[in-house]
């Protein structure tokens, strides 16, 4: 349920409640009273709940934020792509957009593929920063391992999804896959714990073949 349903239906029942406990003569002045503080203490909630009910996707293809709610632009992002309906848990119905305080509001179902895209981000200023942000805002679904080298870290698996449990790995390495990262489109040019980040960055997680 949304902050914003749950906060009407508190408001709604409350306001009931206390109803309820005064006599005829007091009970609209009281009510209105406390329905309008109420409504002004919760403004800056309900503006970004109403922001993500009616957000759409960006259709510019030539904007990195492109298939990302439109409430992110500007914003910093961490994306999640798996093949097909190979994501962890409940996300293996299409692309699903959760914000940095961890409310998931949007789904795309037509995305070619699954998984999710963590965003509204800002200030960090390295890949693994908002990486590690973007993983508690989903609650620790995206959860990654890796291995430590001198050069940075190699992710060997996210949500318990290793690259060779949905893509062939042969043993003689002739052929294998890796989790492969894409900052604003284009492949990173060094890997997550050095990758420098824009205001508007948005890293991509995909598995890649060979």
């Amino acid at each position: 349920m949304s902050p914003l349903i749950s906060f009407l239906l508190f408001l709604v029942i409350s306001s009931l409640v206390i109803g309820n406990s005064l006599d005829r003569d007091n009970r609209l002045k009281v009510l209105s009273v406390y329905v309008l503080a109420m409504l002004l203490l919760s403004s800056s909630m309900i503006s970004t709940e109403w922001a993500r009910m009616t957000s759409e996707l960006v259709d510019d293809e030539t904007d990195h934020h492109h298939g990302l709610p439109d409430v992110w632009e500007g914003k910093q992002v961490v994306c999640f792509n798996f093949p097909g309906e190979n994501a962890p848990g409940e996300y293996d119905d299409g692309r699903h957009h959760i914000d940095s305080d961890g409310t998931k509001f949007l789904v795309d179902s037509n995305w070619n593929g699954s998984g999710a895209c963590v965003g509204g981000f800002s200030g960090f200023e390295i890949g693994i920063e908002l990486l590690d942000e973007a993983v508690i805002a989903s609650g620790g679904d995206f959860a990654y391992n890796y291995t430590q080298f001198s050069f940075g870290i190699q992710i060997d698996s996210i949500g318990g999804i290793e690259p060779c449990d949905v893509a062939p790995c042969s043993e003689d390495f002739s052929s294998g896959a890796w989790w492969g990262i894409n900052h604003n489109g284009q492949l990173a040019p060094v890997g997550i714990s050095d990758l420098p980040l824009e205001n508007d960055s948005v890293i991509t997680l995909t598995i890649v073949t060979w």
